[in-house]
């Protein structure tokens, strides 16, 4: 199929944004290859971060449409001003009207108007939404005129419609009306066999957006690593995973102990570690020796090697692993504050903290920065 290009208000969509060959993803892209040429409303749900406006922009680059694809964010517009967003407003129409504004919908005349979080448009919204459709014309705040509006309208949700309906917070004429066709968008938990395809996808776009960031090269055990995570926060969380990964790994490649160090703030020794670990700790206390001089000689990277562990069974020698943790979680920490300029909160997301975590285990390490407390 050659590749369509569709127009939009931030620039130019092509219909080939999804990636992956899993089953989950295989039948939403079939869904959306059905529903894309027809006129009809579709909403389209699944959990946050999952990718729902991706669904948006690939049904208007696959649709027939000419005009430009425009995005509304219901949730982050207050309600006092989402109307004017949508339906424009003439000039003097309230205070602050100080020209005439064309709307979200009159913009999407041609072309498909995505409502995103639509469950957050308040009910009184929700009643001029129904109007529109039925009538396909709308009136600016201030004119008693109405216009004719031509757009294709799809929406998303992370909110269960059907329950907000049944509690009174959401219209069931609207709801139906919008979910003509209902597209799911799958958790990533249910689609962990894209993950390789997906970090493909976000390296090509690394070098085009403007971070500065270089992608990290994934080994085999970095990748099964990942596909044995549950990825609560979707593929918004796997973004965040690999930018992070590009800015603390400095160029060495990502294994399954830097897969862990990275999602949990802390180095976890792979199975076949642990089990030589808990053998050399059964040792009398009398034998072990400091971690530190040995590790600096004996460690490459977070990787121990064979023979240096078995000079250390065969002389008796033990070095803590709880204090080599430490110290791995301090070099991590100082790297990040160094690469955040000394500010605590940038720091604390580059490593995916909590700020009051970060700084309890600064204190700890008896790390000390003249870090500001906001960004």
């Amino acid at each position: 199929m050659d590749k369509k290009m569709s127009p939009s208000i931030n620039g130019r969509y092509q219909d080939n944004l999804i990636v992956g060959r899993s089953p989950a993803i295989a039948g939403m892209l079939a869904d959306i290859q059905n529903a894309a040429p027809y006129n009809v409303n579709i909403l389209t749900s699944g959990p946050t971060g999952a990718g729902k406006e991706l669904v948006a922009q690939t049904v208007h680059a696959k649709s027939k449409r000419n005009g430009a694809l425009v995005s509304v964010n219901c949730a982050a517009i207050p309600r006092d001003l989402l109307e004017a967003e949508l339906f424009g407003h003439e000039k003097g129409a309230f205070t602050g009207a100080a020209s005439r504004r064309v709307g979200r919908f009159e913009e999407a005349d041609g072309g498909t108007l995505f409502l995103d979080e639509i469950g957050d448009m308040p009910l009184d919204l929700q009643t001029k939404l129904l109007r529109v459709l039925e009538t396909r014309a709308i009136s600016r705040i201030g004119s008693n005129k109405e216009t004719a509006v031509d757009f294709r309208l799809v929406c998303a949700t992370h909110q269960d419609l059907k329950a907000k309906t049944a509690r009174g917070l959401f219209r069931g004429d609207l709801m139906f009306r919008l979910s003509v066709i209902e597209i799911r968008v799958p958790p990533l938990k249910d689609r962990l066999s894209d993950i390789p395809e997906l970090l493909s996808k976000m390296a090509e776009q690394m070098e085009n957006d403007g971070t500065g960031l270089i992608a990290p090269e994934m080994t085999q055990a970095g990748l099964d690593e990942l596909m044995r995570y549950d990825w609560p926060g979707n593929v918004r969380e796997l973004k965040n995973f690999f930018q992070r990964a590009a800015v603390l790994s400095r160029g060495e490649p990502i294994d399954n102990a830097w897969v862990r160090r990275l999602l949990f703030g802390e180095i976890k020794l792979v199975d076949e570690q642990e089990q030589i670990w808990n053998a050399i700790q059964v040792l009398p206390r009398s034998e072990q020796v400091s971690s530190c001089d040995l590790m600096s000689e004996a460690t490459d990277g977070l990787s121990v090697s064979r023979d240096a562990i078995r000079a250390f069974l065969e002389n008796k020698a033990v070095f803590s692993v709880k204090d080599h943790l430490a110290s791995q979680e301090k070099d991590t920490i100082e790297i990040a504050l160094d690469l955040a300029d000394n500010n605590v909160s940038r720091a604390a997301q580059h490593l995916d903290l909590k700020r009051t975590t970060l700084t309890a285990k600064m204190r700890k390490y008896g790390i000390g920065c003249d870090a500001s407390v906001d960004d």
